[in-house]
Order: structure tokens, then C-alpha cells, then sequence
């Protein structure tokens, strides 16, 4: 798909589905929190001048567009023929994501709760990904924090950097990037697009045992024992992490996600 149909693909989102599209621009800190650097052009006027006004645009849901949601028929069977159709009673919601980067714009430092394959369609740029199980880098507090109350939790330590591993994705090339692992970008001298081809997993997985866990040190003052280490306490946890999950959106809606 041609960059020409990517941005007439932007701009029918906004007319057709505006709550699927968000942009900003002028991002210049790693550590820069989720939505606050809105633009002050319009979206229309956004993409007329993608090249220069330092913008990041994504549309959500690209799926809707028949080309997109045969590539991600195409790489989910790929996906499930690599790790097994065992694969696919994990998946909550598949989505397509497409990024569009104005040149040498950051993308700031954070992790998501999807596991994502992510795509280069058109330019050039750098990816920094650290292990998700990297708890100098992501320590047990951030993670729960994350999975129950702020999905800006993650914080970027510069010093160590050197702890990610540095992908440079170029059209054709694309990367994993496995639930929860940080990490930040940075696009070339040139228009990125990228597509983000992900699913969601169940919240019962991590979610909620996060969400106990999170609570479990907040007020009693303990290290909780993370996910996947004790299949008994994972088993009484889900229930709770879930009750408290209910409760937090009927007051605060859900936590919000990138």
C-alpha cells in the first residue's frame, strides 16, 4: 500500500471514526507521558504537512480497510503455524494498528499489553527493545502499576540503555515485541510507516494477578510473588485482581492503553 493510500486512509478515519485515531506532535523526551503533547493543527492539516510538523499519527482498527484485514489473516496464520493453535485460546482481540511517522520524531519510552509484530512499510528508523523480564530495567512495581492504574508507568533509565537491544526496521523487515517489553524509538531522516499487527491477551493471564499484587504492596507493605512462579497463588489471585478491576471502572473507567 502506497504512502498516498495510507494518509487517504488517515483522513477517512477521521471523517468515519475519530475515536480511532489520535496524533501529537513535538516529543522530544524519552520519558514524556502518553498524551500530553497534543498538536494544535488539525488532523487534515496534520497530514498535508507530515514531512515537517514533527507528528506522530496512528489509526486504531486499520483492520476496517479489507487490505489490512487480509494482512492480518495472513500473519496471524503464520504466527499460529510458528507457535501452535494452543496460540489462539489466548488471543482476546487481534488488531491492526498503522503508524505514521513524521522524519526524526521520537517515539517515547513505554511497554503495552499486547504482543505485537511490528511491520516497516515505508521509510527507515531505530528500535530499542529491553526484556520484558528485565527487572533492573522494568521493576515488579512498574509492571503493576501499569496492569492496574497508570499506563504511563514505565520510566525510561538512561544509564541503562545499553540493556536494549537496537533493531534498525527498514521496508520488509518488521520485529516482535512480546507483551511488556519497553521500549522507544527513533524515525530517520524520512516519513515512517510502520503497521502493527497484535493481539490482546486475556487480562485474567497477568492483569489480574497484577492487580492483587499491586494492592497486596500498596497496603501491606509485602513483595508479592510475580505471575507464572506459583500456579496455586495465581489461581486465588485472578479472582480478586478481577473483582478489583470491576470496581475501579464502574468509579475511574478503564486504564488507559496506547
Amino acid at each position: 500500500m502506497s504512502r498516498q493510500r495510507v494518509l487517504e486512509l488517515a483522513s477517512e478515519t477521521a471523517r468515519t471514526r475519530p475515536a480511532n485515531l489520535y496524533y501529537d506532535a513535538g516529543v522530544n523526551d524519552l520519558n514524556e507521558r502518553w498524551g500530553t503533547s497534543p498538536c494544535d493543527l488539525p488532523i487534515d492539516e496534520t497530514i498535508r504537512r507530515i514531512e515537517t510538523c514533527d507528528a506522530w499519527i496512528i489509526l486504531k482498527y486499520a483492520e476496517h480497510d479489507p487490505a489490512y484485514a487480509k494482512l492480518m489473516e495472513s500473519c496471524m496464520r503464520d504466527v499460529l503455524q510458528v507457535g501452535g493453535r494452543e496460540l489462539e485460546k489466548h488471543m482476546r482481540r487481534k488488531e491492526v494498528i498503522i503508524f505514521i511517522t513524521s522524519p526524526r520524531r521520537l517515539t517515547t519510552y513505554h511497554f503495552d499489553s499486547e504482543c505485537n509484530f511490528l511491520l516497516q512499510i515505508q521509510g527507515k528508523k531505530e528500535i530499542n527493545i529491553f526484556r520484558s523480564d528485565d527487572r533492573e530495567v522494568l521493576p515488579e512495581e512498574e509492571v503493576e502499576r501499569f496492569w492496574t492504574a497508570d499506563s504511563n508507568a514505565g520510566v525510561y533509565k538512561p544509564h541503562l540503555q545499553d540493556h536494549a537491544e537496537v533493531i534498525t526496521l527498514e521496508p520488509g523487515k518488521g520485529v516482535h515485541i512480546p507483551i511488556n517489553a519497553p521500549h522507544w524509538l527513533r524515525n530517520g531522516d524520512n516519513i515512517s510507516v510502520s503497521v502493527s499487527i497484535n493481539y490482546h491477551p486475556w487480562e485474567s493471564e497477568r492483569g489480574h494477578i497484577y492487580c492483587t499484587n499491586y494492592y497486596l504492596r500498596k497496603y501491606l507493605r509485602i513483595n508479592p510473588t510475580p505471575p507464572f512462579q506459583s500456579p496455586f497463588l495465581d489461581t486465588i489471585k485472578r479472582p480478586i485482581g478481577a473483582a478489583i478491576a470491576r470496581v475501579r471502572k464502574s468509579l475511574h473507567g478503564p486504564v488507559g492503553n496506547r
